[in-house]
């Protein structure tokens, strides 16, 4: 059955004063019913949200558990506390503790009460409660409507199985152009708990006192989300300006840019290295026709040099040879 918000928180405080096993510890109802299901009513199906409310309280499987984060009629809001990790824009790690009770600052070295979400980046966060899942009971979990029309993305698809107990890390992704910011305590996914076929084995029963009745009545849907109607209203909602857009486009955009202007620039060279050749070339074939040139006339130089030696050496035979018959004739 549907009731209000604030009859149904009533619902579960009353539940839990009326439950003697709330005076255990949460660690020992898990032991208690870790094979004995307290509430075998409730048939196997998704727990709507009192049912979920009556195995958290009963059977320790959230802690902290916060009525106050029910306010759907099947999922509980999972706040973040704890390890933080992930890569800064210059490749470094970086590790810290999220948390916004400054007294863990003597337990942790760093602790924050806020992280940074940068764009096209990933952050692994730890969720606040410890989890005890019954072998009965498995659950899922997505984030916000609120981070998803905000483009992030969670590290979803696994079952959180039956019998699985401790803290869940999970990974952020945010491929927008924006950047987000994660409040410490701030809830970030919701989680949705169903149960799965089982029977009770008579020699399993605990020797407990009997549970009170389990909690059947759910709230309704919230009323403020009633407003959003279409695709325009969630987004606005979530980023304040629309769809964002994503980063993955944005570099390749940058890096298209910068491609085409490394081959405008190896365009550039290319012609300035052609015209560089074509003046070595034209040079080149100007000094060789200039050598040409300086030969010819050294050798024309050189003929006529020849010829006036030629000439000389022709007219001094002719006047030894005149000289010679003198000589004769006087003898």
């Amino acid at each position: 059955m549907e009731v209000d918000l604030e009859t149904f928180h009533k619902q579960i405080n009353q539940f839990r004063e009326e439950c003697e096993e709330c005076k255990l510890s949460a660690d020992e109802r898990a032991d208690k019913f870790s094979q004995y299901d307290p509430f075998k009513s409730i048939p196997p199906a998704l727990l709507n949200a009192g049912q979920l409310a009556s195995y958290a309280i009963g059977t320790g499987m959230i802690e902290p558990f916060d009525p106050a984060q029910l306010t759907k009629p099947a999922t509980y809001l999972v706040p973040v506390e704890g390890p933080c990790r992930y890569r800064d824009e210059n490749n470094q790690a970086v590790s810290f503790y999220l948390s916004a009770n400054p007294k863990l600052k003597d337990e942790h070295h760093d602790v924050r009460d806020k992280v940074r979400l940068a764009p096209n980046s990933v952050c692994f966060l730890t969720l606040e409660p410890y989890f005890r899942m019954p072998p009965y009971i498995g659950a899922r979990f997505n984030l916000l409507i609120r981070d998803v029309y905000r483009g992030l993305l969670v590290g979803t698809g696994p079952l959180v199985d039956p019998g699985f107990s401790g803290r869940l890390s999970i990974p952020i992704h945010n491929f927008t152009d924006k950047e987000y910011w994660i409040k410490a305590n701030e809830g970030l996914v919701y989680f949705e708990f169903t149960k799965i076929g089982w029977t009770n084995k008579s020699r399993a029963r605990p020797p407990v006192p009997d549970y009170p009745l389990p909690l059947q009545d759910q709230p309704p849907f919230p009323a403020s989300k009633q407003n959003r109607k279409g695709l325009d209203d969630y987004l606005d909602a979530a980023t304040g300006s629309g769809p964002p857009a994503s980063s993955i486009g944005i570099t390749l955009e940058k890096v298209n840019h910068e491609i085409s202007r490394y081959k405008s620039f190896l365009q550039r060279i290319s012609v300035a290295g052609f015209v560089g050749v074509a003046v070595l070339v034209i040079s080149a074939v100007a000094l060789y026709a200039a050598s040409i040139g300086v030969f010819f006339d050294k050798q024309e130089q050189l003929d006529d040099k020849d010829m006036q030696l030629k000439t000389e050496i022709d007219d001094l035979r002719l006047r030894l040879e005149a000289t010679e018959r003198k000589i004769a004739n006087v003898d």
